[in-house]
């Protein structure tokens, strides 16, 4: 098969799958002789694919609503993708309409937004409340106006990516929106959109119904809630594939969908912001058109904090694809020093949860832009206190600095890059051993996310935070379901131990097909009550029924008590752990990639069981390590040893192989043409142990 599509949330060019390595490089914020310059350097770095916003109101400046592509200067759309053809990358353009960046009103032209134009219709929450970009509001996706505008742009940029197409070209894939339309897939239930088009689209869907305002109390008044939980994921989904429709290119289209933490000041509803990420987004298979998943990850430190970690490892298990953005360059976004340390470990963790690929946001800095793209510094002293926060350099902290030479990171990302590289083909074969499948049920995800507090809500928590947190601290493989979703539903006799969120209703297929699982003798976990309605809220007792008929071979359990009855279940090993340190896997034709993550400061030895032998891996604080382990030997390892942690070296060790470096820096060793090749960071000091029936090839330190 000749082209670029997506298989199983892979990107596949001619047919073969291929772990994305991605770098963005903001053209707009450059001149144009240093385009080839930093993208050779991206190339030399071991990044194979350049993503980058295509920005709006970059492209009309003047607001005349016809934008150009061909200059002046780094104007030139062509000229950029043929300096990326002839660097020997491939580009995943993201043309938004609204692309964030720090721009201006997130890109838009300002005759967008309500602010300028109070014709224009303002996307507003339920409280009436304007959304907003740098204090200017957001014109609403779901005015006619605007979305045929938003088409329009799609159009002209689309006509401009059609001949540089893979394999004619080097586009072989592009983003719709950002993070949904807005970043709203990470807002509260009631954060968007009740504008009055939107509104209206509801109401036609709906058949007249009004959209919810505040939390509910009664179980007979939960209709409302439950299909407006199914209306912002749906009118997502079909804003995302009109944009898709609007490019009318070849290529394949991804989305990416924020983690649940972002934007941390957008939360109202503490209590029910997993609910509502989950009712926003996307599902977890994509309908016929698109896009696929892809996911964007600014959700604080994994590596430090429990809460950005469940964030993220449930935004990587959501659903099959790549992350799309991870940030490696702005400091104000993320605190912490120079050190590539934490997008390291966040990528690494990506993967260990199945994720096809890694970005680096961004991959250059970038110092030469115009006013057109400066934030207003008088909204960043009042909303920061900092009104040189986006000041040039954009990405200071880049692996490539803004002249286009080595930056903080470059030997890091050296070293990641000649691992994935290298592990990339066995990674996209390799799949999580036999775990645990988690049933939610999107009603009660639409309703919960409207969840005010204890005592008023007709529905207990769903428990998935519970259930996540007890599977990273056993280690136990899972995967998150929707009970509502036919798709999922015809998966759900895999023999997989299940565990179920029920209520007081239920859909009825969803309890014929549970009551057949626990006929059948399956390993099965009931979180909250037997329900006694279907989706009608007509009586309906399958599985309450079911249930009775099985005596007391299956739990019943509240969330509050989901742990525990984990923790006693038969159909799984171990009880809950620490999340001191992660030990998650990926099985595959080629062994087994085990990854191991310390998140204490302190340098630790981690020993972890792996069939008849033990692996170790002695890494410093905050450091992490994957190694692909072959029969009794280890076929491939990466480990990355933090600067900021002393300047331990990092080893691994199963079985008589022994890898060790002998000053601190990352290491990479995997199979090559006549033995091994080893890449690492340190510089030429920092000498590596092998085992002594390995030969190797040296690649120059890094």
């Amino acid at each position: 098969m000749i082209g670029s599509t997506v298989d199983s949330g892979a990107l596949c060019l001619d047919g073969r799958r291929r772990l994305l390595l991605a770098g963005e490089y903001p053209y707009y914020r450059d001149t144009t002789d240093l385009w080839p310059v930093k993208l050779a350097a991206m190339r030399e770095a071991g990044l194979e694919v350049v993503t980058f916003y295509v920005p709006w109101r970059h492209h009309d400046p003047d607001g005349t609503g016809r934008p150009r592509f061909t200059g002046p200067g780094n104007r030139d759309l062509p000229g950029f993708l043929a300096a990326i053809r002839a660097a020997g990358l491939y580009a995943l353009p993201k043309p938004g309409p609204h692309v964030h960046a720090e721009l201006p009103l997130g890109g838009l032209p300002d005759r967008m937004s309500p602010s300028t134009d109070p014709d224009r219709v303002a996307a507003v929450d339920a409280a009436g409340r304007p959304l907003r970009a740098h204090g200017r509001m957001l014109p609403s996706a779901a005015d006619p106006v605007f979305a045929a505008a938003s088409a329009s742009w799609l159009g002209a940029v689309g006509a401009v990516l059609a001949p540089h197409q893979y394999p004619d070209g080097p586009v072989v894939a592009v983003q719709v929106g950002n993070e949904g339309t807005y970043g709203e897939t990470a807002l509260p239930i009631d954060g968007y959109d009740y504008a009055l088009p939107a509104v209206a689209a509801f109401r036609d869907w709906a058949g007249g119904m009004s959209p919810p305002r505040s939390a509910p109390s009664r179980t007979a008044e939960l209709e409302p809630y439950v299909r407006w939980g199914a209306w912002v994921a749906r009118s997502l989904g079909e804003t995302l594939r009109g944009y898709v429709d609007a490019l009318g290119l070849r290529v394949p289209a991804f989305a990416n969908v924020s983690a649940p933490a972002r934007p941390a000041a957008n939360l109202a509803r503490a209590a029910g912001r997993h609910d509502a990420w989950l009712a926003r987004g996307p599902g977890r298979t994509p309908g016929p058109a698109g896009p696929h998943y892809g996911y964007t990850n600014w959700a604080g430190d994994a590596a430090r904090d429990d809460e950005a970690l469940l964030d993220q490892v449930l935004t990587a298990r959501r659903g099959q694809g790549p992350c799309l953005e991870e940030n490696w360059s702005l400091r104000w976004a993320a605190p912490g020093g120079r050190a590539p340390s934490r997008a390291i470990f966040h990528s690494l963790l990506g993967l260990a949860c199945g994720a096809t690929g890694i970005s680096v946001y961004t991959a250059c800095a970038t110092a030469h832009w115009d006013a057109h793209l400066r934030v207003d510094r008088a909204h960043l002293r009042e909303t920061t206190g900092d009104a040189g926060l986006l000041d040039p350099p954009y990405g200071g902290d880049a692996p490539i600095d803004p002249k286009g030479g080595p930056g903080p990171g470059n030997g890091a990302l050296r070293v990641l890059t000649h691992f994935l590289a290298a592990e990339g083909p066995h990674l996209l074969a390799s799949r999580p051993g036999r775990g645990l499948r988690w049933y939610g049920y999107h009603p009660y995800t639409a309703v919960n996310a409207w969840r005010a507090g204890a005592g008023a809500d007709p529905l207990p928590p769903s428990g998935l935070t519970t259930f996540a947190t007890w599977c990273l601290g056993t280690g136990t493989p899972f995967s998150p379901h929707n009970l509502a979703d036919p798709r999922d539903l015809d998966d759900v006799d895999s023999g997989d131990p299940v565990v179920a969120q029920v209520g007081p209703f239920l859909a009825r297929a969803a309890q014929h097909r549970l009551a057949r699982l626990v006929a059948g003798g399956a390993d099965i976990l009931l979180v909250g009550q037997p329900p006694s309605l279907d989706e009608h809220l007509a009586p309906c007792t399958v599985l309450a029924d079911a249930l009775r008929d099985a005596g007391d071979r299956y739990m019943v359990v509240p969330p509050a008590s989901l742990g525990d009855a984990l923790d006693r279940w038969p159909a799984v090993s171990g009880a809950g752990g620490r999340l001191d340190r992660l030990d998650l896997r990926l099985t595959g034709p080629d062994g087994t990639s085990v990854f191991l993550f310390n998140r204490e400061p302190r340098t630790r030895e981690l020993r972890v069981p792996v069939a008849d032998g033990e692996l170790s891996a002695l890494l410093p604080g905050y450091g992490c390590a994957a190694v692909r382990l072959d029969g009794d030997r280890i076929a491939a390892c990466y480990a990355h040893g933090p600067a900021e942690s002393g300047g331990e070296p990092v080893s691994i060790t199963y079985g008589p192989d022994r890898i060790a470096a002998t000053g601190p820096g990352d290491l990479s060793v995997v199979p090559g043409a006549d033995g091994f090749d080893v890449a690492h960071s340190g510089g030429a000091d920092n000498l590596i142990t092998l085992p002594t029936r390995w030969s190797a090839r040296w690649p120059a330190t890094t």
